[in-house]
């Protein structure tokens, strides 16, 4: 498989239940039932949203849970299909759609320039977003597979990358649920990278054997910041689209686990100054092992009183507060931290109930008919 496709997202919180039943299960239920190529759900560690306060698993209580993120990626058809029950389901938090190249199967080993997002701009310099999600099982020299996937991804002057362990989700159709007291060997993985079209299409036919039954899906990216230098600001989009619709911006902030500014951790001071600064939403997700720049590899050790994982901290919001909030993000990442901004074309944060024909205008544009 190698071609257009949709990656489909939702934010919400891990003990949001939708009749009966966790929020969380019964989105994954509706992406096997629908045999969605590749999804993962992803616990965080700290959000919020438009819920009261900040859910944080450093001040969790019996009334609050964290933030939760499900992201599922196929062609179009099936996106379709299955996104009228998700919007159904979704009666909290954020769902999203972005565009997508999604590869998969022997295309992995045989991707060409061509077939990547921006080939019709041949002299473009923009960079690209690689996310794999595949299963967990795959070994290499005595080590788990994306070990192997870091070191080949800084080998071929990848930008930075990470991977983050999934406790639910599906591959090629096929549910695959983490336990407790088990290997969950096959439970998807996401591995994320960011790099140049010339280091993701070096890594990718080496990085096809690391993870078991892999999916891919590229994307366009733009770099902001780097180690603490100026790149590029988030592109100054309109608000709406020609035909009226919101358009919405994502920014991503991938930093270690030990990254401060000001004395405090890096995240921690991003999500309050976010918060304060009356940001949509933003969630904090924690890899387990990855690099930036030339820093890393780093990953949690088994004796160590300070975590050293990857943190990706996620904010979508409207191309306004993204301006807006854009001189926060440049004080807090002044010395560490990489930081990416993507375009997000539909959204919703309430029930689609009433609109039945909702769905298909939000694929319509995305898929640039509108």
């Amino acid at each position: 498989m190698n071609e257009a496709g949709i990656k489909l997202t939702t934010y919400f919180a891990e003990r949001d239940r939708v009749r009966g039943a966790f929020l969380a299960d019964a989105l994954s239920e509706v992406y096997e039932r629908h045999r969605i190529l590749a999804s993962v759900l992803l616990r965080g560690m700290m959000g919020f949203g438009d819920r009261p306060g900040v859910q944080s698993e450093r001040s969790l209580t019996l009334s609050e849970s964290l933030p939760a993120v499900s992201i599922a990626v196929d062609a179009r058809e099936r996106i379709e299909r299955a996104l009228p029950e998700v919007l159904e389901l979704a009666e909290h938090g954020l769902v999203s759609l972005e565009r997508a190249r999604v590869v998969a199967g022997d295309e992995l080993r045989l991707l060409t320039p061509d077939a990547l997002p921006g080939a019709e701009a041949a002299a473009s310099d923009d960079a690209l977003k690689l996310t794999l999600y595949g299963g967990r099982g795959v070994r290499a020299d005595g080590a788990a597979g994306y070990v192997a996937a870091i070191e080949i991804l800084r080998a071929a002057g990848a930008t930075g990358a990470s991977a983050l362990l999934g406790v639910d989700g599906t591959l090629h159709g096929e549910r695959r649920r983490a336990h407790f007291f088990a290997r969950n060997a096959g439970v998807p993985l996401m591995l994320l990278a960011i790099g140049s079209r010339a280091s993701i299409l070096a890594a990718l036919p080496a990085l096809s054997g690391l993870l078991e039954d892999p999916v891919a899906t590229i994307e366009r990216v733009t770099v902001c910041r780097s180690r603490g230098s100026a790149l590029s600001a988030p592109a100054v989009v309109p608000e709406r689209d020609d035909s009226g619709l919101p358009i919405w911006q994502k920014l991503i902030v991938h930093a270690e686990e030990q990254a401060s500014y000001g004395g405090h951790p890096l995240h921690l001071q991003l999500i309050g100054r976010l918060r304060g600064g009356g940001a949509a939403g933003a969630t904090v997700l924690r890899g387990v092992r990855g690099f930036y720049g030339e820093e890393g590899p780093f990953a949690d050790r088994v004796v160590s009183i300070k975590r050293h994982a990857p943190l990706h901290t996620v904010l979508v919001d409207s191309p306004a507060n993204v301006q807006r909030l854009w001189p926060v993000i440049e004080e807090v990442t002044v010395e560490a931290g990489l930081v990416t901004s993507e375009l997000v074309p539909a959204f919703h944060r309430e029930p689609a109930r009433a609109d039945p024909d909702r769905p298909h205008t939000w694929l319509a544009r995305v898929w640039g008919e509108e």
